[in-house]
């Protein structure tokens, strides 16, 4: 029996001892479906958690996880709607044109008001828009390419770019394009988004009451402008249960409604709850291994490519991910993929430097003779989610494949707020080399992620990579409105990042929700995360 299948059954028991479960590819078979029944009925109450922990902000501009992405998304309107298939359509824009490839004009609907009953205008969306050009803003790598933004009226809007932007428009779908009240976020200043100070949007629900540590509620928006998203329930409770036994025991005794983000260690326990349903969805995401510092153990190409060598994502997907996730050996995940031009990124994938889903000997003779060039980086520390199982189990498997080619990885496991700063705040990355990231992209769009790995000083790229082709290739696919010439573009850098292993990719994990019996409606793809998501959960 190897070592990886003997932690591997220790997991197991681990996991049977609280109450997870840890079946083999349980879930492979599962149709992928991006949205549950329509609820046709109203809640009095609703009880949601929040497994990613308890958001850093309300604040769109600082907004840069899970959790404050979902609850922006549910309390404030962008200028786009991102739908279940990840399609976009008009949302606070009712329309737009270009009049040129550099001009983009947004016509704003005349019926939006804010929870305080005044009317929505351009003065708002310019303001909204314009704070996304401060340097700190978790979205500003979108606007890099506008020279202004103007109103031109009470309901319409024109943005000027310094070049064509084919991103820019898909973007306004997510938190790049959420409008707030000008006036309210000025006299809040550096309040605005906390739980003292709040927000002012024009959402399906308002934010009632902010309890630092325990809870956010949520009350229904009754004069919602888009009754498609009208919410169903009155009031909405969001709990912070990160620990995957402890919201694992809330969703299956009825305590807890239902979450986004189930641990996969969940599973098993909850497809047998009498109490409700799991829901499978398509996803954006990525668990990968990323280095976190431009010098050491984590900055070494060889190092990196060493360990994606000899993990074995096969079983990762199978035991540890219970069959709800693909292997992934690109940096670039297929879901990020162009839906228009998949061919072409299929093509290029083939002509990557291999890596195998399960190592083979080849692999981990390469893999050792890779580290035996660096015998000053031999030990590091590998940063998960404190509590949360699945980081957890994969971390114990990278764990050992290290081992196995010589390298000692130590495991921190960090509280939800720290782990999540960590990814904006460099004080937090201090002492550690590599985390165990779910990254995502916000939209099907390469564009819209890998950019903020590889270009230099970008948000992501921690291990200083820096090439001036990849830099003149992506910025000329940004550029470029025919999806086969961008396509091509990306697919001729990518061959430069891949080469260096800037990321250990391991896995394409599923969207993986859970209601109570009661409650459906909940949409079960990724694109929950920047759509009102939680306005659609009703009775059955």
């Amino acid at each position: 029996m190897s070592a990886l299948r003997r932690l591997l059954l220790v997991l197991l028991a681990l996991a049977l001892a609280g109450c997870t479960g840890l079946p083999r590819a349980e879930l492979g078979s599962t149709t992928l479906r991006d949205t549950s029944e329509k609820a046709t009925g109203s809640l009095d109450s609703l009880v949601w958690d929040l497994p990613s922990g308890e958001p850093t902000t309300l604040d769109y501009q600082q907004a840069g996880d899970v959790s404050p992405y979902l609850l922006v998304s549910n309390l404030c309107d962008s200028l786009l709607r991102l739908n279940p298939d990840f399609s976009t359509s008009p949302a606070l824009a009712r329309s737009w044109d270009r009049p040129d490839p550099r001009t983009l004009v947004l016509h704003l609907r005349d019926d939006v008001r804010f929870w305080d009953g005044s009317a929505l205008t351009s003065a708002d969306v310019v303001y909204s828009l314009k704070r996304q050009l401060d340097p700190n803003a978790i979205a500003g790598s979108f606007f890099v390419n506008v020279k202004s933004i103007e109103a031109n009226g009470a309901h319409t809007v024109t943005v000027r770019f310094t070049r064509p932007d084919e991103l820019f428009l898909k973007e306004l779908a997510t938190t790049a394009g959420t409008v707030v009240q000008a006036r309210y976020a000025r006299q809040a200043g550096k309040k605005f988004g906390t739980a003292a100070g709040g927000v002012m949007c024009s959402g399906p629900f308002e934010l009632a009451q902010w309890k630092s540590g325990a809870s956010i509620e949520l009350k229904a928006n009754s004069q919602y402008w888009d009754a498609r998203y009208r919410a169903h329930a009155r009031k909405v409770t969001l709990l912070f249960v990160t620990d995957t036994t402890a919201l694992t025991q809330g969703l299956a005794s009825g305590a807890i409604d239902g979450a986004f983000d189930v641990p996969n260690a969940a599973l098993a326990t909850l497809k047998g709850s009498v109490a409700g349903q799991l829901h499978f969805g398509p996803s954006l995401k990525s668990v990968q291994v990323a280095p976190l510092q431009d010098k050491g153990i984590a900055a070494e190409p060889d190092i990196r490519r060493a360990l994606s060598l000899a993990i074995d994502r096969r079983e990762l997907a199978d035991t540890v991910f219970r069959g709800a996730a693909t292997p992934s050996t690109t940096v670039l995940p297929t879901t990020g993929w162009d839906p228009e031009t998949r061919d072409v990124y299929r093509k290029a994938a083939v002509a990557l430097p291999l890596v195998h889903a399960s190592p083979t000997a080849a692999d981990l003779r390469q893999a050792r003779a890779l580290v035996a060039k660096h015998p000053g980086l031999r030990s590091g520390t590998l940063a998960i989610g404190a509590g949360n199982q699945d980081q957890v189990n994969t971390a114990a498997v990278i764990q050992q494949a290290a081992r196995s080619i010589g390298i000692k990885l130590t495991i921190r496991q960090l509280p939800a707020l720290q782990f999540s700063s960590m990814f904006y705040d460099p004080s937090y990355r201090r002492g550690l080399d590599f985390v165990l990231a779910e990254t995502f992209l916000d939209i099907p769009d390469p564009l819209d992620w890998i950019p903020n790995l590889v270009l230099p000083d970008a948000m992501f790229n921690w291990a200083g990579f820096n090439d001036p082709a990849v830099t003149a290739a992506l910025t000329k696919a940004q550029q470029t409105s025919d999806p086969h010439e961008r396509a091509v573009l990306i697919t001729g850098a990518q061959r430069s990042w891949e080469a260096r292993t800037l990321a250990v990719p391991l896995l394409s994990p599923s969207e993986v929700t859970y209601m109570n019996k009661r409650i459906t409606g909940a949409t079960t793809s990724f694109a929950r995360i920047f759509s009102p998501s939680l306005a659609l959960i009703g009775s059955r």
